[in-house]
């Protein structure tokens, strides 16, 4: 038997903290069976929200979703791809020291 839980009345209609994930992890932990989280009135998630809700789905590989809205499907579909894709970073930047803060307000006044 599937576990079902409607987002939008467990937390809000407009989920912008990532704090609101762990409300989700402790509902699902200790649960062995299916987890559908159902977001059926959910208007908005946040990336921070959705990047944890991924480690929670990391963590429990029995979640899935159901009536997500064009705006929360973006947002699923962003993240999972930004975690998916390997990061690069690189900088062309230069590392300035100051001896004073008279130093610093020079160099600041010439940029």
């Amino acid at each position: 038997m599937n576990k079902v839980f409607n987002i939008s009345e467990l937390i809000s209609t407009d989920i912008r903290s990532r704090a609101n994930a762990n409300i989700i992890r402790s509902l699902v932990d200790g649960i062995d069976e299916k987890v559908i989280l159902d977001f059926d009135g959910v208007d908005f998630i946040s990336r921070s929200f959705t990047d944890e809700l991924y480690n929670v789905l990391e963590e429990h590989g029995n979640i899935s979703f159901i009536n997500a809205s064009e705006t929360v499907t973006a947002m699923l579909d962003a993240v999972e791809k930004g975690r998916k894709s390997t990061r690069n970073f690189s900088s062309d930047s230069e590392i300035k020291e100051f001896d004073d803060f008279a130093s610093l307000s020079s160099f600041l006044a010439t940029i």
